[in-house]
Order: structure tokens, then C-alpha cells, then sequence
């Protein structure tokens, strides 16, 4: 008898070393599983944070400002509010005081003529061109201006664009001509490379505001 217990007990170690081995397999998987998981964590937040980073860089670029002004603008004349933000960061950079040397002021970059032609019609009286330098005087008119050029070229952005910078006349002139107009209210190619380039630069712009800022709304 004495033999036989002497004979079971080298078994109960071998069960017991067993199982402390699957309980060590089991902890490192679990130590795995919560490194991978963390890893994979870890690496969505540096993900994430890059591209928010990323988002800022390009906001600085692309920024808002005079939000109000230009919200309260946007909706009476039934304009795009990033539309009119890419105009007024083509045209001036978001400086109320620039100053162009053709005699363009403000925001959105005004010429006193076309400026007291609009003001007429809005029946208000600015004192030109000094406030042309007032950001809210500046955006009512710059934004009439825009919706009514937007309105004569059939709601076309890159018209109405060419024509903001380039003049009515020009535009016009082009639409009639072959050699630019597409035939259809648009211009296939643009003879003034400013105007050109302005209208490039509006257009991008625009994209990028959306871009940006269109989900947040």
C-alpha cells in the first residue's frame, strides 16, 4: 500500500505543473491581446491627432474671419458664405485697409465706382472711398456686387468671378468671342493672365473652404 501512494503522488505534480503551464499560455495571450489592442489605440490617436493637425495648418491658410458680417451678408443677397470667403482671401488676404494699385479698397477689394453704382442701388451713403475700409459696409456691397454678377452670368462662379475682376465689359466681350467663349455662358480660356489666375485662385479657394469647414456646419 505504502508503495501505490508513493507511486500516485509523481502523477499530482505532473497535473499541477500542467496546469500552471496553460494558465502562463493564457496570461501571455492576454498580455498580447492588450498590447496589440493598446498598440492599435495608440496608433489611432496619433492618427487622429496628426490629421487634426493637419486640419489646423490648412484652417490657418483658409481662415474665417468677420463671420458675422459675413453670414448676415451671404443670406440677404443668397450667396454661398465659402464662396464669399474665397473672394475676400484672394483679394486681400483678410486686410480691411489693403489698398490695390488700381485703386481698389477694403476686404473685398472695391473700386469707388463700382462701389457708389452699388451703394445707389442699396440706397446708402458711404463716404468714398474711407468706407470702403469698414468691413461691414465693405462685405454689404462686395457681396451685392458678387450676387449680381452671379445673377447676370447665370449663377456661372467663374464668370461672375472673371467679370468681378476683370470688368463686365471684357467678360462680355469674351463670351462673344469664339476664340474664348465654351458656347454654352462659359469662357473656355481667360486672355488676361491676372484674371486668369484670379479666377484660379477664387475657384480653389472655395473648394478648400468647403472642404474644410462644410461638415462642422
Amino acid at each position: 500500500m505504502r508503495e501505490s501512494t508513493r507511486g500516485r503522488a509523481p502523477a499530482r505534480r505532473r497535473r499541477a505543473r500542467k496546469r500552471g503551464g496553460c494558465l502562463k499560455a493564457a496570461l501571455i495571450i492576454v498580455i498580447l491581446i492588450g498590447v496589440v489592442y493598446g498598440g492599435f489605440r495608440l496608433y489611432r490617436m496619433v492618427d487622429d491627432r496628426i490629421a487634426a493637425l493637419g486640419n489646423e495648418i490648412m484652417q490657418r491658410q483658409y481662415p474665417v474671419k468677420y463671420e458675422s458680417i459675413v453670414e448676415k451678408y451671404a443670406n440677404r443677397y443668397d450667396l454661398d458664405k465659402y464662396l464669399v470667403y474665397a473672394v475676400i482671401r484672394t483679394e486681400s488676404k483678410f486686410d480691411q485697409y489693403a489698398v490695390s494699385d488700381s485703386g481698389a479698397y477694403g476686404l473685398m477689394q472695391l473700386q469707388t465706382e463700382t462701389a457708389s453704382d452699388c451703394a445707389k442701388k442699396l440706397d446708402i451713403k458711404p463716404d468714398l472711398p474711407d468706407d470702403l475700409y469698414e468691413p461691414d459696409i465693405n462685405i454689404h456691397i462686395g457681396t451685392y456686387y458678387l450676387s449680381w454678377l452671379l445673377e447676370r452670368y447665370d449663377q456661372n462662379i467663374s464668370v461672375a468671378v472673371a467679370a468681378y475682376n476683370g470688368g463686365i465689359g471684357n467678360v462680355d466681350e469674351w463670351l462673344e468671342d469664339n476664340s474664348y467663349s465654351d458656347g454654352s455662358g462659359g469662357l473656355d480660356n481667360i486672355p488676361f493672365p491676372e484674371t486668369a489666375g484670379y479666377v484660379k485662385g477664387v475657384n480653389e479657394s472655395y473648394q478648400k473652404y468647403k472642404e474644410l469647414y462644410e461638415r462642422s456646419d
